[in-house]
């Protein structure tokens, strides 16, 4: 499902399993512990939890960082992803952890919250893309040595994270019409079309950084850099040094279509082959990457296409919530719409469990293939302005309504979306970067661990 809880399938995949020379390479390029489970309570004095690092007016523990570097590390096993230092991974860990207990705070500033609907229908979505159910995934967790409640509230701030990200970046993010006429006209040829799949290390430095903190930044890079090339595991490198969303999957950024690389990217990288170790220079960070593989899809044939454009309230059932509530609240949900009684928008932020709740349940224009065929079924008998009853899917409950409909070329529609998608999603890498770097900055952090030297 293309449109649909995009964030949650991929919340799911990371909470649960988980010839330059090196001294100077980015100079030229930019110049054209694991922790073990928990023993059981021995007699004597009981320990105090210490502080790891102070942000603001909250703490990280150092049991809190013990957990989720227990939890990182087995995540990386299960990825086969041979561990870095065990002062490295909880350096790494700590940072993650400090720039989600910033965005915690903005969020609770903000008044943004995340209620339990939309958390249990997460953690739901979870044991389901594991296949599992809860009490399972409960208990799996537990065999790893994995507090529940610490998973929950690192769903629920994931969660956070996302929705204060499409407040405060996401929407900022504006697309002209003219960028979209030049994509789609660079798109054409092959060149363009090949996919890449990619790892990547970020070496992150402050906006407007001092000569010293840009050189150490430049160091670090080249230090891992040349650790690369000596054939160290690329994957232990970038969950030792990256500040990247995917450090803790070894830097994984899966398959990407060149079109969707910022151009100073795929410059860097379109005349690279498989195995080849790229580094590159952007305007906040220094980044090492690594092509896995190559790959061309094709060229898009040209057809004309019926497109629907839909929006949705989506629940979920819990254990408190049971199926049949569920369905009784979106009959009344329907019904106060029928009457004229409420606003599609405001209901579908206030209830919808999906994060285009935010859009107030909109899923754009649908071409045929983008939701499942049971949903795309139902929603064809609809007419213009009709909301369905309640329809069941693989991921809950739904009431839909079709706002318009209309036939289009399949070439050039579907480039446009794809081009508007894809050249959204360039400007948006940077801008969540330079977004996270900008809130830390901004608040007081005194980290209490050693910080890892290079090797």
């Amino acid at each position: 499902m293309k449109k649909l809880s995009a964030f949650i399938f991929a919340l799911g995949a990371v909470c649960l399993l988980g010839s330059l020379s090196p001294d100077n390479a980015f100079a030229q390029k930019n110049n054209s512990k694991a922790a073990t489970k928990t023993q059981p309570a021995k007699s004597g004095p009981i320990p105090v939890d210490r502080i790891a690092a102070v942000v603001n007016n909250d703490v990280v523990t150092e049991i809190e960082l013990q957990q989720r570097v227990h939890q990182m590390a087995l995540n990386l096993r299960r990825q086969k992803i041979q561990l870095p230092p065990m002062e490295a991974l909880r350096d790494q860990v700590l940072e993650r952890m400090i720039v989600e207990r910033v965005i915690a705070q903005k969020a609770k500033e903000t008044g943004l919250r995340i209620d339990d609907s939309m958390l249990n229908g997460a953690i739901e979505q979870i044991a389901h893309n594991n296949g599992v159910t809860v009490p399972q995934l409960e208990q799996r967790l537990k065999q790893d040595g994995i507090s529940f409640n610490a998973f929950k509230n690192q769903v629920y701030n994931d969660l956070l994270t996302q929705r204060l990200r499409e407040k405060d970046v996401d929407e900022t993010i504006q697309i002209p019409e003219s960028e979209i006429d030049q994509y789609i006209k660079d798109q054409l040829g092959p060149e363009k079309r090949r996919e890449y799949q990619l790892s990547r290390i970020v070496i992150a430095f402050p906006q407007n950084p001092s000569q010293a903190k840009l050189q150490e930044a430049q160091d670090l890079a080249n230090n891992v850099l040349n650790q690369a090339n000596r054939g160290v595991n690329f994957g232990q490198l970038a969950a030792r040094y990256s500040r990247a969303p995917e450090a803790m999957e070894g830097g994984q950024m899966g398959w990407i279509a060149a079109g969707n690389l910022p151009p100073l990217i795929l410059e860097a990288i379109k005349k690279g082959n498989t195995g080849d170790i790229i580094p590159v220079r952007t305007n906040n960070s220094f980044q090492i990457f690594k092509i896995n593989a190559v790959r061309d899809p094709g060229s898009i044939e040209n057809q004309s296409v019926e497109q629907t454009h839909v929006r949705h309230i989506m629940m979920r059932p819990t254990d408190v919530t049971p199926e049949n509530v569920v369905i009784q609240r979106l009959k009344d949900l329907k019904d106060r719409l029928d009457k004229g009684d409420a606003d599609f928008q405001t209901l579908a932020r206030l209830h919808s469990a999906d994060p285009s709740g935010t859009r107030g349940g909109d899923l754009g224009w649908l071409y045929p293939g983008d939701v499942p065929p049971e949903m795309e079924d139902q929603i064809k008998k609809l007419s213009k302005g009709e909301i369905s009853e309640p329809i069941k899917t693989p991921y809950g409950w739904h009431i839909f309504q079709v706002l318009d409909r209309r036939s289009q070329s399949g070439v050039n529609e579907r480039l446009r979306q794809q081009a508007r998608e894809s050249l959204r999603q360039q400007k948006l890498n940077d801008a969540v970067i330079d977004w996270e770097q900008r809130l830390v900055d901004q608040a007081y952090v005194e980290k209490r661990i050693n910080k890892p030297e290079p090797d």
